[in-house]
């Protein structure tokens, strides 16, 4: 018997209000650890060979989690085929967990999205199954595993059921687990001869810390736990960003001198620290949850638009937050004057800057509109790179026509990435579902150029409306377009800024300084930067391009700068050890030599 979506929908959610009541009768066979809640694909798509894979995973997992009582993991399991419910409810009895398979028969549909609903029964209400890990905050997880085929959820009767999935079933899971994922991990284990990867893939990409974990890592993966409180004691990664994995290494071996870690424990205390800001508390969560609901809205027409290219304007007193480079323009405040931006060397954070008139203050202007470009560093696409429609485009001249060139401002874990043209914002896929809707330009093409000077004499324009003084000075540098010159001046740093998180300037600084002198330098030693020539001569650079590398350099080895050569112009981009004529194209190596 088919019902609706609705009501299918309901049902389902009425059955997981019974199943958290029935949790929490229960509380008292549960461990004091994480909680995690196993999806079991039982359904007919598994088969004989993928049932065996899915038992040998769930076998590792919880030896593993038996082998740490220290941690005390919590384990639920959910069966998902002719049947659709609970098989065990929390506790950290662990041989009788192994063993609720045993008789399990395989067979029926495989109604996905009924088991993720049915899944917030043992996902408690935000806070009270938070558990504490060191410095980490754990929320319930989900282990997904299965051959990723969802069937129609909205069949009660099994036998009537097809046994094939549709793309409307699987957007129903998607939606689902869009939800349940904005809080919880979803970790995905693939099984039988042909999973659908790129569901699984996509399903935990979009969820809070999750990823796909083959059946060969599932031991490894029980462990995460443990390496996790590891992470936590290390008292540099927790201070700092966490994304040097030198430093990490080095500070787990000054903490722990005598205990041995195999490389995919090394790997994965990596991880954890790299990925730090998703073990937040629920709290902070919702907190960044509610701010971002601030980000990627385009309110005042006055306002350099999403996608703009940015750097520090004339009223800057923000410190190094914009680490001395460029970065984009993501979201116009609800609050008049203010924007928000993300700056390309200081990525997963967004900060809140002046442009224009507010309630405290006339006529304040931090950041300014530029033609620098978004220059990639190992990255697939990132916000500020420019775009135009790419192999699978299909949606006609959505983006103005042919040619067109739009400015990413928010890019999605799952293959989405939200593009602002001149006629207006679209999301358009760039991965998802192995589809290219879109294709980078070349940042410093003609085309490129011209898009960027296009959008800064637009933003002088509209600067002339709120600051009549500061339209001399703005139209000079749309002239120049590839001005370095415009770091000014900068105050102390007035917030310590934690990776991902979502930050309000509220405090200004008054002191400025001259951030060209950088500190001072080593006594006697000297950067020396070469260019190699087409007949692969190195040449050494004059000494005003030379110290204007240099400056660059000590702020970031991985900027970029404009220099130049015999009245040619050119890009030098540090991380690549390159430097690109910005009329011809042509690219020449450069190196340098400590002297």
């Amino acid at each position: 018997m088919a019902v609706g979506f609705r009501e299918s929908q309901e049902f389902w959610r009425e059955q997981a209000k019974f199943e958290a009541r029935v949790h929490h009768e229960l509380r008292n066979q549960q461990g004091k650890g994480p909680y995690n809640i196993f999806i079991i694909d039982t359904s007919s798509f598994i088969e004989k060979e993928g049932f065996a894979q899915l038992k040998e995973a769930f076998t590792a997992i919880i030896d593993e989690y038996s082998q740490h009582p220290d941690i005390d993991e919590n384990v639920a399991v959910i069966v998902c085929g002719r049947q659709t419910k609970f098989l065990r409810y929390y506790s950290n009895q662990y041989e009788d967990i192994k063993h609720c398979l045993d008789n399990v028969e395989i067979g029926g549909p495989c109604p996905l999205t009924a088991a993720f609903i049915l899944s917030q029964g043992g996902l408690g209400n935000g806070t009270n199954l938070e558990c504490e890990l060191g410095d980490f905050y754990v929320r319930p997880r989900i282990i997904l595993i299965s051959v990723g085929r969802p069937t129609d959820f909205s069949i009660i009767d099994v036998d009537l059921c097809p046994q094939m999935e549709t793309d409307e079933d699987k957007h129903r899971l998607l939606q689902q687990t869009q939800n349940v994922g904005r809080i919880h991990p979803i970790f995905c284990i693939p099984v039988g001869q042909n999973p659908d990867l790129t569901t699984l893939d996509f399903l935990s990409a979009q969820s809070q810390g999750g990823k796909i974990v083959h059946v060969s890592e599932a031991r490894q993966f029980a462990k995460y736990s443990k390496n996790m409180i590891t992470a936590s004691k290390l008292s540099f990664t927790i201070e700092n960003d966490g994304n040097d994995k030198e430093r990490i290494m080095t500070s787990l071996v000054c903490k722990f001198p005598d205990s041995e870690f195999s490389q995919m424990d090394l790997d994965d205390i990596f991880e954890i620290c790299s990925r730090k800001p998703l073990y937040c508390s629920y709290a902070d969560l919702l907190k960044e949850i509610e701010d971002e609901q601030e980000l990627y809205k385009e309110r005042d027409p006055n306002m350099p638009p999403l996608g703009s290219r940015v750097k520090r304007g004339r009223d800057w007193q923000w410190g190094d937050q914009d680490k001395y480079g460029p970065g984009t323009v993501i979201g116009h405040s609800k609050n008049a004057g203010w924007l928000h931006i993300e700056w390309d060397r200081n990525q997963g954070n967004s900060y809140h800057y002046r442009y224009g008139s507010n309630s405290r203050a006339k006529d304040k202007f931090d950041i300014m509109v530029c033609d620098e470009p978004r220059i990639l560093d190992n990255q697939f696409i990132a916000l500020g790179c420019l775009v135009t429609r790419g192999p699978d485009w299909q949606y006609g001249d959505q983006d103005g026509g042919a040619g067109n060139i739009g400015s990413v401002f928010q890019v999605a874990e799952n293959g989405i990435v939200h593009v602002r043209w001149q006629r207006g914002q679209k999301q358009y896929r760039f991965g998802y579902e192995g589809k290219m809707d879109l294709e980078i330009c070349d940042p410093f093409s003609k085309e490129s150029v011209e898009s960027l000077k296009v959008q800064m004499q637009k933003a002088a324009l509209n600067y002339a409306k709120e600051s009549k003084a500061g339209i001399v000075r703005v139209l000079k540098d749309v002239s120049g377009l590839n001005n370095d010159h415009h770091l000014e001046s900068t105050g102390k740093p007035v917030l310590f800024v934690t990776k991902g998180k979502y930050f309000k300037n509220d405090k200004l600084v008054e002191q400025p300084a001259d951030i060209e002198t950088d500190g001072p330098q080593p006594a006697g030693t000297t950067n020396q930067w070469f260019w190699k020539d087409e007949n692969g001569k190195w040449n050494a650079y004059s000494k005003e391009m030379n110290n204007r590398v240099n400056k660059y350099y000590r702020r970031d080895p991985k900027s970029t700068v404009v220099v130049t050569i015999y009245d040619q112009i050119y890009r030098v981009v540090m991380a690549k050890n390159i430097q690109i004529n910005i009329k011809t194209r042509e690219v020449f190596d450069v190196k340098f030599v400590e002297t």
